[in-house]
């Protein structure tokens, strides 16, 4: 391999690197690049979606403080009532009874009146009948709040807690409160400042599951979101689980999945019964009807009870505690199916790049190998090209020498030569001369004339002559050569074969100088067969050139020597002179073309003579193909 083609190797290598590289690069930049917008994307449609959740959120929240201020206008209504049926206790207790059916759609489970000492006078309630316990009075805390003359016109409510007795032991419950008041007998003064006198108070009794049942009923949040809600100790008032309700939101949790942390959830409680909105997400072992580490996105607002239609008539106990909290709650893959398709998209969109890529890389790798490849094989033939002019070149300062010396001998001894040759043939004919004396004399001839053919060949070497070209056909110098040469082949035990392209171009050539060249070709095959063989003389038209062949299958040629054949004076043969592939050469040098040979020892030889053709018929060879 050449230094050239190592260099060639070494860039294309560097080259194809560098597209698998940059296509890498391309490739991870256009991934991190899908992935960052992905992630934005999902951070995007996660807020909004969050956001919505925080509007069903507000608006449960919204509905539930809607209901206590229907509640605050139906309490404010009664002392209204009293003071104009002219403070008739009976009348009051008539309206009651018969407003109770009313209330029952509001929820109200109980509605109560207690006297100016607290006592319980009577009550109206949902379910069967029961006596309440006679000696229960109102809460001292209620009844100082009621007895205030402040308080006149304003209602009290209650924190949720645990009802005492019957006929609802232990369930979660909340009350409101609103003091009864009328004027006292014989005051002069008027309407609006006449003194009052506490007559007792009215209590309603509600239930808070109902109003966060009614408040969260057909909310769902994407396909199977929904809402629950706290009241301020942190017990389950909604959830879809119903056996959650009056249970500790967080314990409840734990005893159902053990193995869970919820302590993001706890926080997350911890900041909604502080008041404050927003939000977050947490993990669940469960949703619905599934089950498994499920993480959730929730929206919370807090409810507030101390912000009614008229501003400062609401009193609400422990005021900075009292207040519920809503969650609506949504399995984030839920979230992540609503930008599935985009995802999808994405996803088909990169792996076409991706492949886009690849297939450019791989189109420009095909195209740089291809490219290299036929460089070097370009690199190959103009090497070899060089190298072949230099061997002819050479081969040309070989001949340029060897012809001087070759001239100068031939002349030195031509004339000499031929005096010896003259002076033997006289003598050979002389009578008196004895047998044994011409014999020698004959032999002194015949070596003179042998020395005689030698000079002519090294006069032919020496000063060829310039070829007389004209536009002939190969094959017909073939054809003339074949039965020239046939009857030698024969005598030789050799079988001379053609196989001739036929329709050949004609090409511009001396004859007679190419005859001699296939002569000699053929008469080299001959001897290598050394009897007993085959010699294939073939013709064809390739590449805008004409080919010639000699091939044999003789002993074929040692590799070692296969360079040398051409020149001069070098020969394998005992009676060879070593002249005869050096003339070949020449002529075939001096009608533009080339020879060359293969050889493989015990299989024989192919001696290959291309010449150029006439440019006008190699286009009729074309045109016309046989």
């Amino acid at each position: 391999m050449t230094l050239l083609s190592r260099l060639s190797q070494i860039h294309i290598r560097t080259l194809i690197l560098s597209i698998i590289v940059t296509a890498l690069v391309i490739s991870s930049a256009f991934f991190f690049l899908g992935q960052r917008i992905r992630q934005r994307v999902e951070n995007l449609v996660t807020e909004q979606f969050n956001q919505q959740q925080l509007m069903l959120g507000r608006k449960i929240a919204d509905s539930i403080e809607f209901y206590f201020d229907v509640l605050e206008t139906e309490m404010l209504s009664y002392p209204h009532f009293y003071v104009t049926e002219l403070q008739s206790l009976n009348v009051l207790r008539i309206y009651l009874r018969q407003h109770f059916t009313h209330l029952q759609t509001l929820g109200i489970i109980e509605v109560r009146k207690y006297d100016a000492n607290g006592q319980l006078e009577y009550f109206y309630g949902q379910g069967s009948p029961y006596q309440p316990v006679q000696t229960r009075n109102l809460s001292s805390k209620y009844q100082n709040w009621a007895q205030d003359p402040q308080h006149q016109g304003k209602v009290y409510l209650t924190t949720t807690f645990s009802w005492p007795d019957a006929p609802w032991p232990g369930r979660k419950v909340m009350a409101m409160l609103t003091p009864l008041y009328y004027p006292q007998a014989g005051s002069s003064e008027g309407p609006q400042s006449q003194a009052k006198q506490f007559a007792g108070t009215i209590e309603l009794i509600f239930d808070p599951y109902y109003i966060c049942r009614e408040a969260t009923k057909g909310v769902q949040s994407g396909q199977t979101g929904y809402a629950w809600i706290i009241d301020a100790d942190g017990t389950l008032l909604a959830h879809y689980e119903t056996d959650f309700l009056g249970k500790d939101a967080i314990q409840v949790r734990k005893q159902r999945g053990p193995g869970l942390s919820f302590e993001r959830l706890q926080k997350i409680q911890t900041r909604l019964l502080k008041g404050e909105e927003g939000t977050d997400w947490y993990e669940s072992g469960w949703h619905r009807e599934r089950l498994g580490r499920i993480k959730k996105l929730v929206a919370y607002v807090p409810v507030r009870f101390d912000r009614g239609l008229i501003r400062g008539v609401v009193a609400v106990e422990n005021r900075q505690h009292n207040l519920w909290g809503v969650a609506v709650v949504a399995p984030v893959e839920e979230v992540y199916g609503l930008i599935r398709n985009f995802q999808t998209q994405e996803g088909i969109l990169s792996g076409f790049f991706f492949l886009l890529i690849l297939v450019i890389s791989g189109v420009l790798i095909g195209t740089v190998i291809t490219w290299n490849k036929a460089l070097a094989k370009e690199v190959e033939l103009k090497t070899e090209a060089l190298r072949q002019s230099h061997e002819r070149l050479l081969r040309s300062e070989r001949f340029a020498a060897v012809g001087e010396a070759a001239a100068y001998v031939s002349h030195e001894i031509k004339n000499p030569l031929m005096v010896i040759g003259g002076f033997a043939r006289q003598l050979e004919h002389t009578p008196q001369l004895k047998e044994k004396d011409r014999e020698k004399l004959k032999i002194m001839g015949d070596e003179v004339a042998r020395l005689e053919n030698f000079l002519g060949d090294l006069r032919d070497f020496t000063r060829p002559q310039p070829p007389a070209k004209q536009p002939v056909s190969l094959n017909d110098i073939v054809h003339e050569v074949e039965e020239l040469m046939r009857e030698a082949a024969q005598d030789c035990g050799v079988e001379l074969k053609t196989s001739l392209k036929p329709d050949l171009p004609l090409a511009r050539l001396d004859v007679n100088q190419i005859k001699q060249v296939l002569i000699n070709l053929i008469k080299n095959a001959i001897e290598a067969t050394e009897g007993q063989g085959h010699v294939l003389i073939s013709t064809w038209f390739q590449d805008e050139h004409l080919h010639l062949s000699v091939q044999d299958d003789g002993k074929g040629i040692q590799s070692e020597i296969l360079r040398d054949i051409f020149d001069p004076f070098f020969t394998t043969k005992k009676a060879g002179t070593g002249l005869g592939l050096s003339v070949i050469n020449k002529i075939i040098e001096d009608h533009q073309g080339t020879i060359s040979v293969e050889s493989t020892v015990g299989q024989g030889s192919t001696f290959t003579v291309i010449l150029p053709c006439d440019h006008s018929e190699a286009q009729h060879a074309y045109s016309h193909p046989s």
